[in-house]
């Protein structure tokens, strides 16, 4: 029997939205930018730039040295979120089991449908034509048993494939694919498995529980992955509805506000590397503090905007610890909670800050902290406080 797990992609969905809608645009290279804006970056492009060279992120500017009399169309995100709605709406129509996964990205579990919409494999084809005639678009899709096998599929078979793998063929092809096809796998990963002469997925497939720990925390989880195991469902519940907590214990605990401040900073840090980690960001922020009398108290914030990064979570979590401080009793344990979640990639209008040399400075930090873990830079105000980070930072290491 083969897999019910259907994974759908829209590749490029900015750029193929813009293309069905100003036909002379096809098979030319074209990119979405702010072409007016300050420091303007690449948000999307047609499969011809990428071909020439040109890749989503690039400065705008050097993106026409390259390429010069490069097409520049301006971002239409109330568009792309209108298709990604659409595609939404197909796959409900289909499953009650459909899962976002960032824009123009889609899980459907199609397990227990054949009566109403035939076999799987007939369901997606009915899915694809449904989506081209509702957007336009002709998405890549992969039918598997498993959500990391699909979305690996859709990455081999893009822009606009199609692949229904039986249990037995999944791992022949997944073995064969580059590491950074492999979910999880981030630039900072990838060259660190390169140094281990690791190039396919296959490779991390074959390493051992120890080899597994020695490349990260999450090294196990990613080795089951790479020999396709995953047992993660299908999640309906909309990004919105989610939410990321982190916690830290205070030995001892403490009234005093620096170490408090601090941290916060701490939390704050843990709580923005793992949202960005997902491209999310969050507008709700909850701060709990747990005195050692076992009462507790809390404050809450709803931003206009995606906090993502760490200064604005730190600054808006210090804001919320200041609200909710109201006793003199010992801190026992700080909690922060980010919700009301969304997707803060470049697929949106938030990848053209007004800061850029902050938001260069943070995907360095990313790239450090994914490498060698998150204490490896340590901020300046623990050292200067004579304050170690806290135990948790050294955990399973």
């Amino acid at each position: 029997m083969g897999g019910t797990i259907l994974h759908i992609n829209a590749v490029g969905l900015m750029a193929a939205l813009e293309e069905g809608m100003d036909r002379s645009l096809r098979g030319r290279p074209f990119v979405i930018a702010r072409e007016g804006a300050p420091r303007a970056v690449v948000l999307d492009l047609s499969p011809e730039a990428h071909r020439g060279g040109i890749a989503r992120g690039m400065m705008l500017s050097l993106a026409q040295r390259r390429f010069p009399g490069l097409a520049v169309r301006p971002p239409r995100p109330e568009r792309c979120r209108a298709a990604d709605e659409a595609m939404w709406k197909v796959g409900m129509s289909f499953s009650p089991l459909v899962e976002r996964a960032g824009q123009g990205h889609l899980y459907v579990d199609l397990a227990g449908t054949e009566r109403i919409s035939g076999p799987p494999q007939d369901a997606v084809q009915k899915i694809r034509l449904r989506i081209l005639d509702e957007t336009g678009v002709s998405p890549a899709l992969a039918l598997s048993s498993n959500k990391t096998v699909s979305k690996v599929a859709t990455r081999v078979f893009r822009p606009g494939g199609f692949i229904a793998l039986m249990p037995h063929e999944e791992r022949g092809l997944v073995r064969l694919q580059p590491v950074e096809l492999l979910p999880g796998v981030g630039p900072a990963l990838k060259d660190r498995l390169n140094l281990l002469d690791i190039d396919d997925i296959g490779g991390i497939a074959d390493l051992s529980s120890f080899e597994a720990r020695a490349i990260g925390p999450r090294g196990p989880d990613l080795v089951a992955r790479a020999q396709c195991v995953d047992e993660s469902p299908v999640n309906p519940e909309p990004p919105e509805r989610r939410c990321m907590r982190e916690g830290i214990l205070l030995e001892p605990d403490t009234i005093e506000p620096e170490p408090l401040r601090l941290r916060i900073l701490y939390l704050a840090e843990r709580l923005g590397f793992a949202a960005r980690r997902e491209g999310l960001g969050g507008r709700r922020l909850t701060l709990r503090l747990d005195y050692s009398d076992g009462r507790f108290a809390s404050a809450t914030a709803r931003q206009p905007w995606l906090l993502a990064g760490d200064s604005e979570i730190s600054e808006a979590a210090w804001a919320l610890a200041r609200r909710a401080m109201e006793r003199r009793v010992r801190v026992r344990r700080l909690s922060v909670e980010l919700s009301d979640l969304g997707s803060a990639g470049p697929e949106l209008d938030l990848f053209e800050p007004a800061d850029a040399k902050a938001q260069r400075l943070q995907t360095v930090l990313d790239r450090v902290h994914g490498k060698y873990g998150l204490f490896a830079l340590t901020p300046c105000a623990f050292l200067g406080a004579g304050i170690a980070p806290p135990a948790e930072a050294f955990a399973g290491t």
